[in-house]
């Protein structure tokens, strides 16, 4: 393996979120159904947590309270193999 290839090892993560905070955590986009507002939403919760995850896709389902998202995370692994947090 070359010294400069990366390891990731992906998790999915679910979020239920109240509407009324999803919209106040994006209120900076244009369009709050977008992917790149999701994936703000969801690096803030990583954030809140100490959780060093990289945020990769998004997707979402909402009903008339909550949006749900559903997200990949990435974590790099160290040499011996272990998510590195």
């Amino acid at each position: 393996m070359n010294s400069q290839d990366t390891t990731l090892q992906l998790y999915h993560r679910q979020f239920k979120i109240p509407l009324e905070t999803y919209f106040e955590s994006v209120k900076d986009f244009l369009d709050p159904w977008e992917e790149r507002a999701y994936q703000h939403v969801v690096d803030q919760l990583l954030e809140k947590t100490n959780d060093t995850g990289i945020v990769g896709m998004v997707r979402q389902d909402k009903d008339e309270d909550f949006i749900y998202l559903d997200a990949t995370i990435r974590y790099p692994l160290s040499k011996d193999g272990r998510v590195s947090l």
